[in-house]
């Protein structure tokens, strides 16, 4: 995917001539929304834990404030996307995208059309990967084998800082993001953002930063307390529209599960 080609702080070899094609390729990055700082060479499958032991060593040299000091890895928010295997995600984007289109053809109404245009950017923004479910923390990776597969083809590593912010989108008011703050709930949150018409209020998606979902029922009659933690995202079902509603609403969470800080 083009966005994750782009001119690289360092680029590493290993074991490799210019004239040889490497089997795995590595980039790693503190965020998708930057440029990868460094590029992963290795000539044939490579394990997780190998993956990311390299990233610790090489990132560091980039992840720094200001005095100098390494910043701290948000473990929780570490990702190791697959930008190889897209094909299924980019088609449900097209879907969501074609259906929020839709969506606002049928309403005569500027600005709930302009709700879902900023709803639109927002998902075809997205620096999409197929998300390797899994803890990548390497002390939980080395008592669990199962966390230690081996890999090959094209894939990115996110080792990202702890963030200060939440997202939410869906059938919101204002898309965007929220300082995160520890004792808010997703109601709070909502507050914030304002809810649409056509919004489901019953309960609410929310996307952890390891990927996770979980559907949290927020209405007075079921409401169940949940976590948020740093960097999650916050989805509003729509509840009507246009078309299949469930096939949105389905693909719009598998998209921000797949995605990364």
């Amino acid at each position: 995917m083009r966005y994750y080609i782009a001119p690289l702080a360092l680029v590493l070899s290993s074991v490799l001539t210019t004239t040889v094609q490497a089997e795995t390729q590595l980039f790693i990055s503190t965020s998708t929304n930057q440029d990868a700082q460094v590029q992963l060479n290795y000539p044939a499958a490579v394990r997780i834990e190998q993956i990311v032991q390299d990233g610790l060593v090489q990132l560091p040299k980039y992840n720094k404030t200001n005095q100098n000091e390494v910043v701290p890895i948000y473990w929780l928010g570490a990702a190791l996307l697959d930008i190889e295997n897209t094909t299924v995600l980019e088609t449900k984007r097209q879907q969501v995208l074609t259906l929020l289109s839709k969506m606002g053809e049928a309403k005569d109404d500027s600005a709930y059309i302009a709700k879902l245009a900023k709803l639109a950017q927002f998902i075809r923004n997205l620096k999409l990967g197929q998300r390797v479910i899994q803890p990548l923390d390497v002390d939980v990776i080395r008592i669990n084998d199962s966390y230690n597969a081996l890999i090959n083809g094209r894939f990115i590593l996110v080792l990202p800082p702890r963030p200060t912010t939440i997202t939410v989108l869906g059938a919101v008011a204002q898309t965007g993001s929220f300082t995160w703050q520890n004792k808010l709930s997703s109601k709070d949150y909502l507050k914030q953002a304002g809810i649409l018409d056509n919004a489901e209020t019953s309960f609410i998606w929310i996307i952890q930063p390891d990927g996770q979902a979980i559907k949290q029922p927020i209405a007075y009659w079921n409401h169940q307390t949940q976590d948020i933690a740093p960097g999650a995202t916050l989805y509003v079902e729509f509840s009507s529209g246009f078309g299949d509603d469930t096939s949105l609403n389905e693909n719009m969470i598998e998209l921000l599960r797949n995605r990364a800080l």
